[in-house]
């Protein structure tokens, strides 16, 4: 069953933008994500722009890493802020009616060896966004995205590897685990659906 699941893995939805245009793929989280750097899920397709990632974390305390590939030079974004998110999840909450939403993500970028890159919570409402201009690698190459509930935080065996936010609302990695990859999550946290989308990203090159 685990072989099919990641067969139909491949739950990479390739739009072609016209044929002058390079095609941008949509991908949806396929099976159980890993939350280790050796249990992320690679996104497989040819070195093509990346334009989201969804799926589901289940709850409580369930993160999912990403393996994806970024273009030295180019600058990388990610936010979990969409229409859904932006406009219909306060009318929501205002209400009282329920959401199968993870309402408040945060989102985290690792680079290969696992070193921490940057984060954030809370950038508009209860949405996390890692802003353009924040990171752009000198040297193409694989990186990690994770994306967990609010609480749920990563550490390295050394412990938090993010500091509190700076005031511009971003984690550094200069907590007391900063020196060292990450190896796992701790704290608390619920589950939700949610969408990732993306800029200066690709799937794998191989």
């Amino acid at each position: 069953m685990k072989k099919l699941m990641q067969a139909a893995a491949l739950a990479v939805f390739v739009t072609g933008l016209s044929s002058s245009q390079v095609q941008a793929v949509t991908f949806t989280q396929v099976g159980d994500t890993g939350q280790t750097l050796d249990t992320a899920q690679v996104i497989p397709s040819g070195s093509l722009p990346l334009e989201s990632i969804s799926g589901t974390v289940s709850a409580p305390n369930i993160a999912h890493l990403f393996k994806i590939f970024l273009t030295g030079g180019q600058t990388f974004s990610a936010t979990t802020i969409n229409a859904e998110t932006l406009l219909e999840l306060p009318v929501d909450q205002a209400l009282g009616i329920p959401t199968d939403l993870l309402v408040d993500p945060q989102l985290f970028l690792f680079d290969a060896m696992g070193k921490g890159v940057y984060g954030n919570d809370d950038s508009v409402g209860t949405q996390a966004t890692l802003p353009s201009g924040g990171f752009a690698p000198l040297q193409s190459g694989a990186y990690f995205l994770a994306i967990a509930g609010s609480g749920y935080n990563p550490v390295s065996t050394l412990g938090s590897i993010f500091s509190p936010a700076n005031p511009v609302g971003l984690f550094e990695p200069t907590g007391s685990g900063a020196a060292e990859p990450f190896s796992s999550f701790m704290g608390q946290a619920d589950g939700g659906r949610y969408t990732i989308s993306l800029t200066g990203a690709t799937t794998d090159d191989n």
